[in-house]
């Protein structure tokens, strides 16, 4: 018998017993040791720091695969307002946790101690600065991109213009300083032009750093801070990049709050990034965001898409719009986030999953999640993998959520029946916890998720205990809705 086979039967029998015996036993602690780094194949991201000492302000940015960037705006803090570090967090979002630049990123904990990493893969674009409001702990919270500098002395300013407000709701941005180091703007004139809304204009009040601050209508977000508790939140089926001008600026308004220019909050950012574009111009993701704000604000979308078919042509803007159209008005709209789990080793079936998703209409929408690799034991990684869903799902406070496995049987035999249990489900209003969809997903709605995460510890080995009834005869996803349900106390 090959050594390996024998180790996996071994592995296998460690498993049943573990599952058997009592907990507090000898025997279960010594199985215990010999699965700990066998059940589940390390992901190939690296762990998040850890929460550290709470802080009066977070200092937040998202990067992907801009080290240098992030290292210099990072360390100029560091070196050029030392006054600000004691009540200081840095927290960094790496938006590509498997890239090259993750390392190096996230070595800057070992000499930073008022630092955080956290890796963030199952989206990407400018709507991950989301996170940066939902992981920070300080309580106000200044949102940075991550190729920016600031003027000496400017964020203590801002620091103690924060702290004699305590309970402001408003959205605070600064003056924008050109490569020749002087005022170049203040706000953004809503304006389109060449496919985006919003045009830079400098108002006279912030060429002097010692005006008073004063309102302007919308700003772009490179650079704006609020109070943590006032952060009005972005649209979660927002994806790619761009379509967000005047977007969070009109949200401030509506819950009372103002959008104000602070001339002393001076900045500078990298204009252009030669040697590489890491976020290059997706036209579909721009229209489809800006559509699903407009719908969300009760904005007319048609002065937008009638620039849009100026600059891009109707050819390329019609299908676009009509497809955001049908997606807004279709069931699946219902859910704040809908994930796909798939493993790393499977791609295959994430590109067949992304095949029918793309049929339904849904294709942008979709968010992959990593899934959880116990190769003794899939139940175990399925198990895990819709728990730390629900636990991300909380996290950034989505109401409901839908949840596809890539091998699930979601064809076009099955799509009529998905649809219409979707429709139901709407008509419940609240009045559900988890629901299984026709062999093809699991929804999960936010009153579970309590119930859920108290009831499955993120812990292959205590999991591995609890998935004995997942290996019984019968339909596999349906037995994984009912192991899901009773433990949100839906079902008896």
């Amino acid at each position: 018998m090959p050594a390996e086979f024998a180790g996996a039967v071994a592995l296998q029998s460690v498993l049943r017993v573990l599952q058997e015996v009592d907990p507090a036993s000898a025997l279960f602690k010594r199985s215990r040791e010999l699965l700990q780094g066998s059940l589940e194949v390390e992901a190939p991201i690296l762990k998040p720091t850890a929460r550290r000492e709470r802080k009066f302000l977070t200092i937040g940015m998202v990067t992907r695969r801009d080290y240098d960037g992030f290292y210099f705006t990072v360390q100029a803090m560091r070196l050029y307002h030392p006054e600000i570090l004691s009540d200081v967090e840095f927290l960094v979002v790496d938006n590509d946790p498997a890239g090259p630049c993750a390392k190096p990123v996230k070595n800057l904990e070992n000499w930073c101690k008022n630092y955080r990493y956290i890796p963030y893969r199952t989206t990407q674009g400018t709507a991950v600065r989301e996170l940066v409001f939902r992981e920070a702990t300080g309580e106000f919270v200044l949102c940075i991109d991550s190729h920016v500098l600031f003027a000496p002395g400017s964020l203590a300013r801002l620091m103690e213009y924060c702290r004699s407000h305590p309970d402001s709701n408003d959205l605070l941005h600064g003056t924008l300083l050109s490569d020749a180091i002087v005022p170049m703007g203040t706000h953004l004139e809503p304006k389109w032009s060449e496919g985006r809304y919003g045009c830079w204009a400098l108002d006279e009040r912030g060429k002097d750093a010692d005006s008073p601050p004063f309102e302007i209508g919308m700003h772009g977000l490179g650079v704006f801070a609020c109070r943590r508790e006032a952060w009005p939140g972005l649209n979660p089926r927002l994806s790619g990049f761009g379509g967000q001008e005047g977007y969070v600026h009109e949200k401030i308004r509506r819950a009372g709050g103002r959008s104000l220019c602070l001339p002393f909050l001076r900045w500078m950012r990298r204009p252009a990034r030669p040697l590489a574009d890491p976020h290059p111009i997706v036209w579909e993701d721009r229209i489809r965001n800006w559509l699903l704000i407009q719908d969300e604000l009760g904005l007319d979308p048609t002065p937008a898409i009638s620039h849009w078919e100026e600059f891009l042509g109707p050819e390329g803007v019609r299908p676009v719009v009509q497809a955001t159209e049908a997606e807004l008005e279709g069931p699946f709209h219902f859910f704040d986030g809908i994930y796909c789990i798939n493993l790393d080793r499977q791609p295959e079936r994430w590109e067949a999953m992304q095949q029918r998703f793309r049929e339904l209409g849904i294709e942008r929408g979709i968010r992959r999640f990593s899934a959880a690799d116990t190769p003794l034991n899939h139940h175990i990684g399925r198990v895990l993998s819709h728990r730390r869903i629900v636990a991300e799902a909380k996290l950034q406070q989505l109401q409901t959520i839908l949840v596809f496995e890539d091998n699930g049987s979601l064809s076009p035999e099955t799509t009529g029946e998905l649809t219409r249990g979707l429709r139901e489900l709407q008509e419940d209003g609240n009045e559900w916890q988890v629901s299984y969809l026709d062999g093809s997903a699991i929804a999960y709605h936010h009153s579970s998720y309590d119930a859920i995460l108290k009831a499955v510890p993120d812990d292959a080995v205590y999991v591995a205990r609890l998935v004995k009834e997942l290996d019984e005869p019968g339909e596999t996803m349906q037995q994984l809705f009912r192991f899901f349900a009773l433990r949100s106390g839906e079902v008896s």
